[in-house]
């Protein structure tokens, strides 16, 4: 329990006995038989317990436990003394000491000693938490007040309890007050009553632990941005579900990367789309004038592969960047999905064979009619292949089949690669969603979520099984009559 111990006793035998009895506390105990050896030695030592007798050759009552206090930066004392005086226990502890025991060399000594020095340990160590929590809490008050972020901790009754000083200065901006939630919003000049009225109700009905996410700006300045967060507190007792913590991120400069980000995505994507294509049919056509097998084949099958993973990847960020502007139309129809299928893994086979990895086609010859489209269902099944392809090792196998049902199809893309942990399958749908152990792999973060959200704007869904270093299956259903509107169109809409 404690590494160092500064023992202060004039009995040598008593001493010997106290030493015993503490064997199983003390890393090392330093002796001193009167109070100024006590001195000398704490000019040396830093002790994390001192164990005092009160009769001693140079003390005869408690005046030396307050001086060892002292001098020994407040290192905590228990006082071990024959004394059974209730004045000199009250003197001592009122001086500092933590404890204190007669002495009573008898069985039950070692019993009592341990009781008493395991007590003081374990409060030693709640006041040290104690200390570091609340030095804590103090950097985190002065890290929230000095936040440009606003944060405000308001009831469900819509008063605010504390708001921070951003929180103060943006209620004053729209023209509010800090006292409570309506008071900070109902003036806000360019926030609808609806918005504001759905602030309130969430401030209501918010369970314990939910959050609930939303954006808006202001008339006084358009081109700012604000993200809110409204999340209700877990508490204990009647109260616990009172509070909730408001939190306002100016989030313009972010909206204004973003907006950057895709007119230079837009931009680049479009302009590398057209060469990488060209280089695709080139090696197509080289291909049909090399031996196989030979050198110049395989260097070809390369540089196919390579150029096709490219445009796979240019067509994952203009799909995302559609899908997030809402402009990815779908208009499904009655077709041979057969024909779809065998169109996608021929784009797929060069990669396949570069890899040295076997592309099983088992969906057969036989036409199955499905009402898809076929950007959509391309773009969804070369996205589950392509990733099939990354993450199976040499000489694995990728296998594509389909079952036709009454209320629809399913689409089943099966791998013998790496498999997933069930926490990882949770997260791989999220927009740049990269796992850790994939982080070597090349890739956007964006193939499964673009497949996501043209499966739900199918109204269909997605199951997946994974087994770690066993492979993983896809099960895509896209249902016999999807969710159209009146132009026959489906929009795939994702903000997540």
């Amino acid at each position: 329990m404690f590494n160092q111990v500064l023992l202060v006793e004039d009995d040598p035998s008593h001493a010997m006995l106290i030493k015993r009895a503490m064997r199983e506390f003390a890393g090392e105990i330093v002796h001193a038989e009167s109070v100024e050896a006590a001195f000398l030695a704490l000019e040396n030592i830093e002790p994390e317990l001192i164990i005092s007798d009160l009769r001693l050759p140079d003390s005869s009552g408690v005046d030396h436990i307050g001086a060892l206090r002292e001098r020994s930066n407040d290192a905590p004392i228990v006082v071990l003394t024959s004394s059974t005086s209730l004045d000199d226990a009250i003197s001592a502890l009122k001086l500092g000491a933590r404890d204190f025991i007669v002495k009573n060399f008898n069985s039950e000594f070692r019993s009592i000693l341990t009781l008493s020095l395991s007590r003081l340990f374990a409060n030693l160590e709640i006041e040290k938490e104690k200390k570091q929590l609340t030095h804590a809490l103090e950097l985190l008050r002065i890290a929230i007040e000095n936040s440009s972020e606003a944060l405000a901790v308001v009831k469900k009754d819509l008063s605010i309890d504390y708001s921070n000083s951003a929180f103060k200065n943006l209620s004053l901006l729209m023209g509010g007050l800090p006292t409570s939630l309506r008071e900070a919003f109902s003036k806000a000049p360019g926030l609808t009553s609806d918005f504001i009225s759905l602030l309130e109700a969430k401030c209501g009905e918010l369970a314990p632990g939910a959050v609930w996410h939303s954006e808006f700006s202001l008339k006084v300045d358009p081109e700012r941005n604000m993200a809110l967060s409204l999340s209700a507190v877990r508490g204990e007792g009647e109260d616990s579900d009172n509070e909730r913590v408001l939190w306002i991120t100016d989030i313009t400069e972010q909206r204004r990367r973003e907006r950057f980000q895709r007119e230079i995505l837009s931009t680049t994507t479009h302009d590398l789309k057209g060469p990488i294509s060209a280089i695709t049919v080139s090696v197509e056509l080289l291909e049909r004038t090399l031996k196989d097998p030979s050198r110049e084949r395989e260097i070809a099958l390369r540089i196919g592969s390579a150029a096709q993973g490219v445009l796979n990847l240019i067509d994952e960020f203009l799909s995302a960047r559609r899908i997030q502007e809402g402009s990815l139309l779908l208009r499904p129809k009655k077709q041979d999905v057969i024909a779809l299928i065998k169109d996608v893994v021929g784009d797929y086979e060069s990669i396949a064979t570069a890899r040295k990895i076997e592309l099983c086609n088992q969906t057969g010859d036989q036409e199955i009619l499905a009402s898809v489209e076929r950007a959509g269902f391309g773009r969804v099944l070369g996205n589950l292949l392509g990733n099939a392809l990354k993450f199976t090792p040499e000489k694995g196998r990728v296998t594509i089949n389909i079952k036709k049902e009454a209320d629809g199809l399913h689409l089943l893309v099966q791998d013998t690669g790496c498999g997933m942990e069930a926490s990882d399958v949770q997260r791989i749908f999220e927009r740049f969603s990269r796992l850790e152990k994939h982080s070597e792999v090349a890739g956007s973060g964006l193939g499964l979520f673009v497949v996501k959200s043209i499966v739900n704007a199918y109204g269909g869904k997605i199951e997946v099984t994974s087994q770690l270093n066993s492979g993983t299956t896809f099960d895509v259903f896209f249902p016999e009559n999807p969710p159209i509107n009146e132009r026959g169109e489906l929009i795939s809409l994702d903000f997540g």
